[in-house]
């Protein structure tokens, strides 16, 4: 179910490229404290990552927030390159969730000023212009995902919360009380105007009823065979995601998901690839320190 006339590719040549031997890389002269910047320096959204960060890659290790937002800012990145991919989705890091939690618990002084504050974590962006908006969780040392999915115009449905969880560990029920809050919030304020925002893909009738328009699933996926390797399955997750989602995700889609939706060492092997990539970019911001073991 790939976009008609489009396809993602999230693994470039280059990245197909990579030597065997990448596995044993190791810089020279480098401390565990060099870092780098991804995308880059100039990026103001950039990930910076310490040498150190790759200890968390090792076999059996939990992954860090740092090294989950490299890796959503590598799949931001890949989506972006693909044309019209870059206005079908929102990525959230890591730290989002916790700032939402905050914001619709909020019970002091005015919610509403609040939230306002809150906004500036999606400043200029729309996020009902979106397809999906991607939102990891983590929370008592778990990790899972929630994608919101906004419908097409001519859909009579609302948006749809998903939450996928490799371990079934978080209550799905509160995770999704408080993003649906998060948005009823933001469509208050989009609201004030008498007008919808211009190139909403919402239909009217379902935007000026959007509170008691919003559903909720609870996704059935693969499930891991340890403890350690929730966060791994959510980056899968989102990458398998991206590669079979439709431009705009329909009730009947829901189908692509289940225990079948992908095999458990696919997600394992992506542990692997991640520490490749990092490599790769610590290589490139430091080609004279950079060698291959023999």
């Amino acid at each position: 179910m790939h976009k008609k006339g489009q396809t993602i590719v999230l693994v470039d040549e280059e990245e197909s490229q990579l030597p065997e031997t990448m596995e044993q890389a190791e810089l020279v002269n480098c401390s565990e404290m060099t870092k780098i910047y991804y995308p880059s320096r100039n990026d103001p959204e950039a990930v910076e990552i310490y040498y150190s960060d790759m200890d968390c890659l090792a076999p059996g290790a939990f992954l860090s927030s740092t090294v989950m937002n490299f890796y959503i800012r590598h799949l931001q990145q890949r989506t972006s390159s693909t044309g019209g991919g870059q206005c079908d989705y929102h990525f959230f890091n890591t730290y989002f969730y916790k700032k939402l939690k905050e914001a619709v618990s909020n019970k002091k002084g005015d919610r509403g000023t609040f939230f306002i504050k809150f906004r500036r974590w999606w400043r200029g962006v729309n996020i009902f212009q979106k397809a999906y908006v991607i939102l990891p969780i983590h929370e008592d040392l778990h990790w899972s995902l929630v994608i919101i999915c906004i419908p097409d115009k001519h859909d009579k449905s609302g948006p749809i919360i998903l939450h996928l969880d490799s371990l079934g560990l978080h209550f799905s029920r509160s995770i999704i009380d408080k993003v649906k809050s998060f948005l009823i919030e933001e469509w208050n304020h989009l609201s004030q105007g008498t007008a919808p925002p211009d190139d909403l893909p919402i239909s009217d009738q379902i935007w000026n009823n959007l509170p008691r328009r919003i559903d909720e699933e609870i996704i059935t996926v693969p499930q891991q065979k340890n403890d350690y390797d929730c966060g791994i399955f959510v980056l899968y997750f989102m990458e398998r995601f991206i590669e079979d989602a439709p431009e705009r995700l329909e009730r009947e889609n829901l189908a692509m998901f289940g225990k079948q939706w992908f095999k458990v060492e696919e997600a394992s092997r992506l542990r692997g690839k991640i520490r490749k990539l990092l490599l790769q970019e610590f290589r490139n911001a430091n080609p004279l320190q950079f060698l291959i073991k023999r």
